[in-house]
């Protein structure tokens, strides 16, 4: 895992495609902490505000109540800021997943399956179907599609490594390549929820099942 001194090194292109290693445990957090992460979180509320563009490294310090040069000691430039913005993005939603692993009741699949979809839609889209801010963000950056292969990427990293594996030792896996299984699932439904902005739970539940031929019989 990269220090606080690391950033500033990539391009917000590259800061987007660039897929850090799987995690050894679910445990394990990447979200940045103390006067980092409050700079990261300062320039997070700054951007999706203001826009990246119009939001400066003073404009930042002034917000986090630091300095200049504290921002410039941890994070070298105004990109390297942004590049541990997109970390953080990235953590929320894989932080999500791993706080739906934890809620799951286990041989429920039915129930598992309809919280995943639910934590996949609001990882995405607010209430009324709206995406989050973030993806105004990526958007004016220009990396939304670099973000979307990375965040499916280390998504189906942690999902393949420490929750597929229970399964498996429960039900008959029914499908050869479970990985790229999982990275079908997940761009088919950020893909699909695009089209059919309107699509139910039930309906993307069903698309799952299909896709990954989920066993949903109920475990004893």
């Amino acid at each position: 895992m990269a220090t606080t001194r690391d950033y500033g090194d990539r391009t917000p292109r590259e800061a987007a495609s660039h897929v850090r290693a799987p995690r050894k445990s679910l445990a394990e957090t990447r979200r940045l902490s103390g006067t980092p992460g409050t700079i990261v979180a300062t320039a997070r509320q700054l951007f999706e505000r203001d826009g990246v563009r119009a939001t400066t490294v003073t404009a930042i310090a002034r917000e986090a109540n630091v300095t200049r040069e504290l921002v410039y000691y941890h994070f070298r430039n105004k990109n390297g800021v942004i590049e541990a913005v997109i970390d953080d993005y990235v953590e929320d939603l894989v932080e999500s997943l791993i706080a739906w692993n934890e809620l799951r009741v286990f041989g429920d699949t039915a129930g598992s399956l309809a919280a995943c979809v639910r934590t996949f839609r609001y990882a995405l889209y607010d209430a009324e179907g709206s995406p989050r801010p973030m993806i105004g963000v990526l958007e004016e950056l220009g990396v939304r599609d670099a973000f979307d292969v990375r965040a499916t990427q280390e998504t189906v990293d942690c999902l393949h490594s420490h929750i597929a594996t229970e399964y498996a030792a429960h039900h008959q896996v029914e499908i050869e390549l479970v990985y790229e299984m999982f990275c079908v699932a997940i761009f088919g439904l950020v893909g699909l929820v695009k089209v059919r902005p309107a699509i139910s739970d039930e309906e993307l539940m069903k698309v799952v099942e299909q896709t990954l031929r989920l066993d949903m019989a109920p475990l004893a």
